[in-house]
């Protein structure tokens, strides 16, 4: 009775070879959208100031 090798090379491994694959795309898009509804969402209350700009003078007298 002799042995026998079950694990025969070239069997059920994947391809070798580099890309991106399904994961990192599906990432890359949800980091777009993530980024896109932040700015949408989020941009104009950080980005759009409503308080009228001050001198350094009124500024001064505000401390004092």
């Amino acid at each position: 009775m002799g042995q026998t090798n079950i694990n025969t090379p070239g069997g059920a491994t994947p391809p070798p070879g580099d890309g991106f694959g399904a994961g990192m795309i599906v990432g890359i898009v949800l980091l777009i959208l993530i980024v896109l509804v932040l700015v949408f969402y989020a941009g104009p209350q950080i980005f759009i100031n409503n308080s009228a700009p001050r001198s350094l003078l009124d500024a001064a007298f505000a401390l004092a």
